[in-house]
């Protein structure tokens, strides 16, 4: 079927405008790396039964969940592109674990021409794409070929959907043959921006890499343990707050801060002295110190603060940000508090707050509350594990289903 002029002149307009900024996106460093992968300067793929795309470092993840989750006799010749080192570095790690042949490269720039020649040598039956990645050249070039498209662990965001439906008579054109959402609401979302097309939930493949909850029996300690993680700039206000207000109801509380950028240290340290509340950095405190709050200036320690603490925050969610991931909290015994702006975890279902495994919050007052009700009254950490088992286990078994539907495809 001949395309409408309409969407050859788009599409002509989107080629030009590739060659006007790809000479300024290789000058980036994120992107100057596999510069010549990206522009097809090298090609080290050839014909392949699938095309897997991983946006980056979460993505990449679940493609080798789906390479681990295949027919033990389904044996896949196998692309898999990535936008990031960080996402390549996990993808390319014990490829010889797998029983299928597969190349990893970057991902080309979307420039029409370029995916026209990409596709042609890749000549893939399916073409993966993990979450939400569109890709309007590569979509519609595969569309042309006659091959097809499936979205798989796919997720839209309700400001994204709004996005992408001003741009609705393109989507009709570049339509998925089948879309696996990680949620009803995701599901009513695809089903609205690909009207038509085949739509299921399936659960998220993120589940399937989790393993049983593992809590790590602590010594009895004297004093209250305070996790604040993953702590944003545009909550500090809030976070001071409970801060403030927790040390006045239980003043011999211990807490430890967790900032989500390291270059807000230098602030919390300025906050907290400027309200006389005693500090110290993690790297500079000596074993003993009292101080009543532990800023935490390195990387890695969240999960054994979690195994320790009597209760915790996660923060994103004191300011519209959608949240951090509370499910580290539940995994490592401790209920975590959120603030009411947790969109971006709204996948997990509403299992984790009926079941008592999350509790949320809707003002700053609300999380106070909660917290210091945890911290006077502390949930055995024996039944947080068998919860937190039980719903991970009802949760599992998306990645077999998703690996189904891509080999009904081929």
């Amino acid at each position: 079927m001949k395309e409408p002029l309409h969407i050859r002149l788009l599409f002509g307009v989107y080629r030009l405008l590739w060659f006007f900024v790809t000479p300024l996106l290789l000058r980036s460093p994120r992107l100057k790396e596999g510069a010549t992968e990206r522009t097809l300067r090298e090609v080290n793929f050839s014909k392949v039964d699938l095309w897997i795309h991983a946006a980056s470092v979460g993505e990449a993840y679940i493609a080798r969940q789906i390479l681990k989750s295949f027919p033990e006799n389904q044996k896949l010749d196998i692309l898999i592109t990535t936008n990031t080192s960080q996402g390549r570095e996990i993808l390319e790690k014990d490829l010889d674990k797998f029983d299928h042949t597969i190349s990893i490269s970057y991902m080309i720039f979307d420039n029409p021409a370029l995916v026209k020649k990409a596709v042609a040598i890749a000549d893939p039956k399916v073409l993966v794409l993990i979450e939400l990645e569109i890709w309007p050249a590569l979509m519609a070039e595969i569309k042309r070929q006659k091959k097809q498209i499936i979205i798989v662990n796919g997720r839209m965001t309700e400001k994204s959907f709004h996005g992408y439906k001003k741009a609705g008579f393109l989507w009709k054109m570049l339509a998925p043959d089948i879309i696996l959402a990680i949620s009803e609401a995701d599901k009513t979302r695809f089903q609205e921006l690909f009207p038509g097309r085949a739509t299921y939930y399936v659960s998220n493949i993120k589940f399937d890499r989790l393993d049983k909850c593992h809590i790590v029996k602590q010594k009895p300690k004297k004093d209250k343990l305070l996790v604040l993680a993953s702590i944003r700039k545009e909550e500090e206000a809030e976070v001071l707050y409970l801060i403030k207000k927790s040390l006045q109801i239980i003043p011999d509380l211990h807490i430890d801060l967790f900032p989500r950028h390291l270059h807000r240290i230098q602030q919390w340290q300025k906050l907290l002295a400027e309200n006389n509340i005693s500090s110290a950095l993690k790297t500079a405190t000596p074993q003993g110190n009292t101080c009543s709050v532990l800023i935490w200036d390195v990387f890695g320690e969240l999960i054994n603060a979690y195994q320790r603490a009597d209760a915790a925050f996660v923060g994103g969610s004191l300011a519209p940000l959608g949240g951090q991931n509370f499910m580290e909290a539940f995994m490592n015994g401790v209920i975590p508090v959120t603030g009411p702006s947790i969109s971006n975890f709204l996948w997990t279902g509403e299992e984790v707050f009926r079941d008592g495994l999350v509790r949320k919050g809707n003002s700053k007052e609300e999380v106070l509350q909660l917290l210091v009700e945890q911290l006077e009254n502390p949930v055995d950490k024996e039944i947080i594990q068998q919860k937190a088992d039980n719903y991970i286990r009802s949760k599992q078994g998306g990645s077999r289903k998703t690996c189904q539907y891509i080999v009904d495809l081929l």
